[in-house]
């Protein structure tokens, strides 16, 4: 049976099956459709607009901030709301929140595609970012409601390798869509999808709540809400502003303020929005803590490829997406096969093989050069991709999996919350540590140049932001000779930061590892998956 310890006096289980005849198996397979297609929105929103960059900056004749922030805006509204999500569906039926997210998301992105101001823009990407949290938290809880627990990896598997398909197919997507249609319709493209969504979730999939006698937790909603956006902020704002930045050290103080208060609200609310009991299981507390580090090394390891590729070796934008495809096709093929593999060598093992091969793929892509060297970078992203489709399936099954029906709606947005804010960490850190890397080398090879301290001294203040992102710093009126060895010497720079960069992460990934080992083997509780499967005929042998 579940693990009783985590539940409440106040908290019952109820599932509330919708007017409709008992589902068939394939009826069961078609709302597993239903909850995994409406994942792939959230994933396409971020993964197609990528490559939408230019067009967006052309259309609306804006510069870098601005489209930074169309990203960020995004990532704000979807961290802030994914625990929330949680709760809401819980209260009042995960069914009812899980649509609304994808009415609410499919709406968005309409909005967005019809519209030419940016802050308006901006704010609809916020906006689309809670709806994307509201779809992105319930789909999980219900999977695990729904689904046998000795089936679940296997539902976990299918629903991540949605992932590892938006991320094959979203920049090559994206990059047709804007040759020949333009970037709204990377918008657009979304509504079709979630009108399937809206049908097949109506139809198919049956309501789960939560009754509780207990006061929805306010307060601890608030401080959650302000601690996340402030963290998340300052994680985005920083590599501009500076780390050090009174701006950027506000907002952490009060996203440290903001969290502590959290957690005192937490352990007397009736209701609480995350019940710290959760992490009293040292199977939760490690898969959240892999969560965060298995998108923090990928994010990381991700945007500084795609900016080698794009500024030190000039490859076309759709080209990339092209590129991108060993990453996403390995993903999809081990999230697939990630729910055989669990079966057989449990949540334990399956995390610290895949954090291995994540810190293997990423010390590979570590040897890029200038010239040529895509296999062996391709290489490295079939690695990572195959760790990741594993990692993200032994997490979620670690966190959502371990934890009971009752509370697989905070499980479940812990988890998103997690690799979330991974993902915000991984682009802040190790971009941070990419532009110090950088600057080190660059500033030790003008040394060596032989150059005058007249221009090697301001050249050396642009090392960890010009140089960093691949651009050299050549000063107006240079002779080609000069501006060669500039060039020459931005490239060396880069690729000895990139390398510093992609082994610190590769040693995370291993870190990691040492992580998975704390998960304890979980054997399938037949009686209980006997029950849920008997109520949920979701999916047969």
């Amino acid at each position: 049976m579940v693990n009783t310890n985590y539940i409440s006096e106040e908290i019952r289980v109820t599932l509330t099956p919708a007017p409709q005849p008992v589902l068939s198996a394939r009826a069961g397979w078609l709302s597993l459709i239903a909850v995994t297609l409406g994942s792939l929105m959230p994933g396409l929103a971020t993964t197609i607009l990528a490559v939408a960059n230019g067009a967006i900056a052309t259309d609306l004749k804006i510069g870098l901030g601005d489209l930074q922030w169309i990203t960020s805006a995004y990532l704000l509204g979807l961290t802030g709301s994914l625990v929330l999500a949680g709760k809401l569906g819980d209260r009042f039926g995960r069914r009812r929140i899980f649509l609304i997210g994808i009415v609410g998301f499919g709406l968005t992105s309409l909005l967005i595609g019809f519209s030419t101001p940016v802050v308006l823009i901006v704010v609809l990407r916020a906006v689309q970012g809670v709806f994307g949290g509201l779809l992105t938290t319930n789909a999980l809880s219900l999977l695990r409601a729904n689904v046998p627990e000795r089936r679940l990896p296997t539902a976990i598997g299918i629903f991540n390798s949605v992932q590892g398909l938006s991320i094959a197919a979203g920049p090559i997507l994206g990059g047709l869509i804007v040759q020949y249609l333009g970037w709204r319709w990377t918008m657009f493209v979304n509504v079709p999808i979630a009108v399937v969504c809206l049908i097949l979730g109506l139809v198919l999939l049956r309501e789960v709540t939560i009754p509780t006698t207990g006061r929805f937790d306010y307060a601890g909603t608030v401080l959650l809400i302000v601690a996340l956006t402030a963290l998340v902020y300052a994680l985005i704002d920083a590599p501009t502003s500076g780390w050090g930045a009174p701006s950027t050290l506000v907002l952490f103080v009060v996203a440290v303020v903001s969290f502590v208060g959290f957690l005192l609200v937490e352990r007397h609310a009736a209701d609480p929005l995350v019940p710290l009991a959760l992490f009293r299981d040292r199977s939760f507390a490690a898969g959240s803590v892999l969560s965060i580090l298995a998108f923090y090394a990928l994010n990381g390891g991700l945007f500084l490829v795609s900016l080698f590729w794009l500024q030190i070796q000039h490859v076309p934008a759709t080209t990339v997406g092209v590129w991108l495809l060993p990453l996403g096709v390995a993903m999809l093929v081990s999230a697939i096969l990630s729910g055989r593999v669990i079966g057989r060598i449990g949540d334990r093992w399956a995390l610290v093989i895949g954090s291995l091969l994540l810190a293997a793929g990423l010390a590979c892509m570590s040897f890029a050069r200038v010239e040529g060297g895509y296999l062996q970078v391709a290489a490295g992203l079939a690695l990572v991709g195959l760790g990741l489709g594993l990692l993200v399936t032994a997490t979620v099954n670690a966190t959502v999996g371990n934890a009971p029906v009752e509370l697989a709606g905070p499980a479940a947005g812990v988890q998103q919350t997690a690799s979330r804010f991974g993902a915000a960490l991984g682009v802040a850190v190790l971009g941070g540590i990419m532009a110090a890397s950088t600057a080190a080398a660059f500033g030790a090879k003008l040394d060596a140049s032989g150059l005058p301290d007249a221009l090697t001294a301001p050249l050396k203040k642009l090392g960890s932001t010009a140089v960093a992102g691949g651009v050299a710093p050549i000063p107006p009126g240079s002779s080609p000779a000069v501006a060669d060895l500039l060039t020459n010497m931005t490239h060396a720079a880069f690729l000895a930061g990139m390398s510093t960069t992609m082994l610190i992460a590769a040693g995370i990934c291993v870190v990691g590892a040492l992580v998975g080992l704390i998960v304890r083997p979980r054997a399938v509780h037949e009686e209980d998956a006997e029950l849920v499967e008997a109520e949920h005929p979701f999916i047969t042998d």
